[in-house]
């Protein structure tokens, strides 16, 4: 599970929040006395996502956010493979149906990648559109944070 913290923006009627979050590089932050490795101190990026609400967190409360592997995979699946393999699939038919209207293969091949790409990304927009799947892949927070002066992010208690 991929876990992280941040502070609610704002919230919405449908039992979603917006959150800004620290984005972490690929050391999740060592939280070194001397202030860090290099990887830390140059990844103080925020960055705002929309989250799921089901604790009834409200605007300037510190929460906490998870995300299951199996989504944030699912997600980088849905929005990095579908438009690759369509692309690829459009190339192949491109050039077969060059060849089988007896034209040369490589403008084929072109037009059938870029019609593939089209068709991937609008395929990834219908899928972004469907609730359900939306829903199994949106962020949830999981519980509300207070901070305890003196003692490091990664030692918070929950309050609620």
């Amino acid at each position: 599970m991929a876990e992280n913290i941040g502070i609610v923006l704002k919230t919405e009627a449908n039992d979603t929040a917006e959150v800004l979050l620290d984005r972490h590089s690929g050391c999740s932050g060592c939280q070194s006395i001397d202030g860090g490795c290099s990887s830390c101190r140059t990844s103080a990026q925020k960055m705002q996502s929309r989250v799921a609400n089901p604790v009834g967190a409200r605007v300037g409360d510190v929460v906490k956010i998870r995300l299951s592997f199996g989504s944030l995979f699912a997600g980088a699946a849905i929005l990095y493979l579908i438009p690759m393999v369509c692309l690829l699939a459009g190339a192949f038919a491109g050039s077969w149906l060059s060849a089988m209207l007896n034209m040369t293969e490589l403008p084929g091949s072109i037009l059938g990648a870029v019609c593939g790409l089209m068709l991937g990304f609008a395929l990834v927009a219908l899928i972004d559109r469907s609730a359900g799947i939306r829903a199994r892949l949106t962020p949830t927070i999981i519980a509300i944070v207070t901070p305890i002066i003196g003692v490091p992010a990664k030692h918070h208690t929950p309050y609620r």
